[in-house]
């Protein structure tokens, strides 16, 4: 009779704890997939929102290539402006920089699961008549803009800011030599010091995008409407150059960025102001590094291979300033690079267009 007992007080024992281990085990995947399902719908809802934020136009990713303050290199051509000593030069630019830097980590990392299909933006013809191909405006197109840099499709953006200069026609022959089109940010005054190079531009399909007229920050940015200002005085003179008096390209390059410095909260009037005047914005995912003191071929390409991680399509900044010539010297490796991996060359005339 005793051992009896034992037994089923041993067999009652083993049912419990039984019991015990199943409800410890339902009680821990109850509490993951909780976990589970609240991590998913905060990222869904950040994504959402941050999303929204950029179609409107609030946001771009890109950091400052200038420090605000900065003035554009002059070329020889126009009397320079006082410039700010450089202590107070490089004490700025490291603020920009840093101030930037955070705004866009912060926005690649919540656009890291946008966008899984290939690319369909259009290819522009550049064996037709370059007059009934303008660039246009829509909210699609606008859309267009904000999402070239998360689309999956292994495109290069080749854009540069700041010309032209004579550093211009070395980047052209090599564009030339290697067929691949690129985009241009021009400044105002450049374009009329240099029509010629703006024509042949044009003329070899590169896009002529906008890039404000003096790059001097404290005029630019003086007002929502002096962006808008020298937006349009830069049109005036990009038309007069290429002979095509109806030509707007619609697309805008902030000095510095759309994001960040002393006149973030500036930028972001201006913003709604251009896209009310049917002008979209854009600025880059990836760094040559020549704005921020990258003299050295090797040095460009750490930039590179360092702003260039997790993007499948790379909107490259670099400059056509007249004292870029590093930049012109790398050109031809860095084009060559990207072929070999098998990337596409494009201009914003794929973007800029139903």
């Amino acid at each position: 009779m005793y051992k009896q007992i034992a037994y089923i007080d041993e067999y009652n024992k083993m049912n419990r704890n039984k019991i015990v281990i199943f409800c410890t085990i339902i009680g821990i995947i109850t509490v993951i997939l909780v976990i589970i399902t609240g991590i998913l719908t905060y990222q869904i809802i950040k994504n959402s929102t941050a999303r929204e934020m950029e179609i409107a136009g609030a946001k771009t990713v890109g950091i400052s290539q200038l420090n605000e303050g900065e003035q554009m290199p002059y070329d020889g051509v126009q009397t320079p402006t006082t410039q700010e000593s450089p202590t107070e030069e490089k004490s700025e630019q490291q603020e920009s920089t840093e101030q930037n830097t955070e705004t866009n980590s912060n926005l690649v990392e919540q656009y890291q699961e946008v966008a899984e299909e290939v690319s369909n933006f259009p290819k522009h013809d550049f064996s037709a008549d370059m007059d009934s191909q303008l660039p246009q405006y829509s909210d699609a197109i606008a859309e267009k803009v904000v999402n070239v840099y998360y689309e999956k499709a292994k495109k290069i953006y080749l854009t540069f800011d700041d010309g032209p200069s004579k550093q211009t026609p070395k980047i052209l022959d090599t564009l030339d030599k290697y067929n691949v089109k690129a985009t241009f940010f021009v400044l105002g005054r450049n374009v009329v010091n240099y029509p010629e190079l703006v024509k042949r531009e044009y003329d070899s399909g590169h896009f002529i995008a906008n890039h404000g007229y003096s790059h001097e920050y404290s005029q630019i940015y003086s007002s929502p409407q002096t962006v808008l200002d020298e937006y349009n005085q830069t049109v005036d003179a990009i038309r007069n150059a290429i002979g095509v008096p109806n030509y707007n390209p619609h697309l805008f390059r902030f000095p510095g960025g759309s994001v960040g410095g002393k006149y973030a909260s500036l930028k972001k009037s201006a913003i709604e102001l251009l896209r009310e005047n049917q002008i979209a914005h854009t600025n880059w995912n990836c760094l040559s590094g020549d704005a921020e003191g990258k003299n050295t071929i090797e040095a460009m390409w750490e930039e590179i291979r360092e702003t260039a991680v997790g993007d499948d399509n790379l909107v490259i900044l670099m400059h056509d300033a007249a004292d870029k010539s590093v930049t012109a010297e790398f050109l031809p490796q860095l084009i060559e690079y990207y072929q070999g991996q098998g990337y596409e060359f494009a201009s914003y005339y794929d973007v800029m267009s139903e």
